[in-house]
């Protein structure tokens, strides 16, 4: 389970920088809108990461109620 809570503190990590970027002047409006689509991508990577470590925490609890 411990592999979960590392990638997440990774994918918060790029999202402070991200966050960090886009509060800075960007260059250029494709630098902006790369900034967003990468921010859209680890936010909907947390919530995967997060679903993902619901159901691995479900299956243990119910492999251990079934024993």
């Amino acid at each position: 389970m411990l592999h979960y809570e590392h990638v997440d503190n990774d994918l918060i990590q790029a999202e402070k920088t991200i966050r960090m970027a886009l509060k800075s002047e960007c260059d250029t409006a494709s630098e902006k809108a790369a900034l967003e689509e990468a921010l859209n991508l680890v936010e909907k990577a947390r919530e995967t990461c997060r679903l993902a470590q619901k159901e691995s925490i479900t299956g243990l609890f119910t492999q251990n109620i079934n024993m």
